[in-house]
């Protein structure tokens, strides 16, 4: 995909804005992801030893396999908060970078790490100096079926909200560079686009309620 190539680019499912960032819902995986910075999770292997799925099997095909590889080989195992930084992907991949964050073993899935993750992916994102990121759980992906108890969009949104805030305030006090983010999406699948565009706009309210 390219900058021009306007008609294959899904359409964005505006959920709120924080900290001069605009939040939206896309469907589309972390290799189709038209953007600066691309985050995809991935743990150490998937529920049942199925393989993986979705839209983290489609990031292993365009890096040519090379996650899954990496895996098997011990040297990205994809533990808790383990991250792999691909900053030269290769012409198939549409996203200008892509992190991978490791999530441990899939059985111990809790709230909290995804809390983690997503404040690993913002903080990682903004040091890079990206204008615009996706982020991808792979949950599904890991055999994760029913996520209900995780709270996902609360989870995500308190962990991304959380570090762009310390990330101004970093600023703020002359400690770093404003962060140039302008743009934070969460890949979803197609099917479930609208669902999760309600959800996360519904816990975006009470976040701001919350806050005054």
């Amino acid at each position: 995909m390219t900058d021009t190539d306007h008609s294959r680019i899904p359409a964005r499912l505006p959920i709120g804005s924080a900290d001069g960032v605009d939040f939206d819902v896309v469907a589309w995986g972390p290799s189709q992801a038209d953007v600066d910075f691309s985050v995809a999770c991935m743990f150490e292997h998937e529920l049942g030893e199925a393989g993986m799925t979705g839209g983290l099997l489609g990031l292993d095909e365009a890096l040519g396999g090379q996650l899954g590889r990496l895996r098997t080989a011990g040297a990205f195992r994809a533990q808790p908060m383990e991250t792999l930084l691909v900053t030269l992907p290769p012409p198939g991949l549409v996203p200008r970078a892509v992190l991978v964050i490791g999530m441990g073993k899939p059985e111990v899935l809790d709230g909290d790490l995804l809390r983690r993750a997503t404040r690993v992916a913002m903080r990682e994102a903004i040091r890079f100096g990206a204008g615009t990121m996706a982020f991808a759980p792979s949950v599904l992906d890991a055999g994760h079926t029913d996520n209900a108890a995780l709270d996902m969009q609360e989870v995500m949104l308190d962990g991304m909200l959380g570090a762009l805030r310390a990330e101004h305030m970093l600023a703020d006090a002359g400690l770093a560079n404003a962060p140039a983010l302008r743009r934070c999406s969460f890949d979803v699948g197609a099917p479930r686009a609208a669902a999760a565009a309600r959800a996360f706009t519904a816990a975006f309210e009470r976040r701001r309620q919350a806050t005054g």
